[in-house]
């Protein structure tokens, strides 16, 4: 019973020996976690979506004209870029390029500016699609395995629409009676939007090596600077400048599932709205500036190939 008991003790203090050398051997060096992690993505983005103004009299109490774009349909091509410090302090940010491929303009006019009331339809052809948003923030809560972030940020885009012939659909005789062609370009519509963005994000665990990120952002100050180009209208002396300020949001999630350690292939989703009240200023064409509203609806799916760099 002792020979044993000593022979426990012995092992025991042999084990305890070796870790404590291990741990105090300089020889023995163990690798680093990194301060910085950066990932690159690319996407594709299949879009949809509308966009319309209100055009007034001299204040809101009268409608003068509506045109409505719907059915739009975008194609885009995206890079996105996040950098992760150990601190929890992140930097991410995303471009994308492509065109608006599709879509109608509905064009109404109201009485008692004209008389009949009057709708016209005009088909969309293939024009510009770009924006970029880039935000900086940090984990507010930070687990094993999930995050909570907030952010701040700016977002951009640029969307150019341009149409083409003229039918009358109402009962209004003077306007687009006959028909224009489809071939005869009417009306460019090309605007610049700017927002400040301010979010939450969460990255969470969904199932075996699948994840999901999510986020929201508010657009408290969106502004609109555009124009609008009837290029059939002789009583107009060139593009009329549009401008405004407003508000909006915009919802993103992507589901991520990891091929290697650094490269993942996800689908997502996103949404953005905004919308903003300001003037066509039509003084370049002996007119005056009137109110005038604008919102935009953008929304569709995206595939995303990833690749994860544990440093910069």
């Amino acid at each position: 019973m002792l020979k044993r008991a000593a022979i426990i003790a012995v092992t025991a203090a042999a084990l305890s020996a070796g870790a404590h050398a291990s741990a105090a051997n300089p020889f023995i060096i163990e690798a680093e976690k990194p301060a910085f992690t950066t990932t690159f993505a690319l996407r594709y983005w299949y879009g949809m979506g509308s966009t319309s103004k209100d055009l007034y009299g001299l204040t809101r109490d009268t409608l003068n004209s509506r045109l409505s774009y719907t059915g739009l349909q975008s194609h885009s091509a995206e890079a996105a870029i996040r950098v992760d410090h150990e601190s929890g302090l992140f930097w991410k940010g995303y471009a994308g390029f492509g065109a608006v491929t599709g879509g109608n303009l509905q064009d109404e006019d109201f009485p008692p500016g004209i008389s009949p009331y009057s709708s016209t339809n005009s088909a969309l052809q293939t024009q510009e699609l770009g924006y970029l948003s880039t935000d900086f923030g940090g984990a507010i809560l930070l687990g094993r395995d999930f995050r909570l972030d907030a952010f701040a940020g700016y977002h951009y885009m640029h969307m150019r629409l341009k149409a083409f012939g003229c039918t009358q659909t109402a009962t209004n005789t003077s306007v687009c009676t006959p028909p224009v062609a489809d071939s005869v370009a009417v009306i460019v519509q090309d605007n610049n939007w700017h927002a400040v963005r301010l979010g939450l994000a969460a990255d969470i665990p969904v199932f075996d090596k699948l994840r999901l990120n999510i986020e929201g952002a508010y657009l408290p100050w969106v502004w609109l600077n555009g124009t609008d180009n009837h290029l059939l209208r002789a009583d107009l002396n060139g593009p009329t400048p549009e401008d405004g300020n407003g508000w909006g949001y915009q919802f993103e999630a992507i589901l991520t599932y990891p091929i290697t350690d650094a490269f993942s292939v996800g689908v997502g989703g996103r949404y953005w709205h905004m919308q903003t009240k300001g003037n066509a200023d039509f003084t370049a064409s002996g007119g005056t500036t009137q109110p005038l509203d604008f919102k935009v609806d953008l929304y569709g799916v995206f595939l995303q190939g990833s690749y994860r760099f544990d440093a910069l």
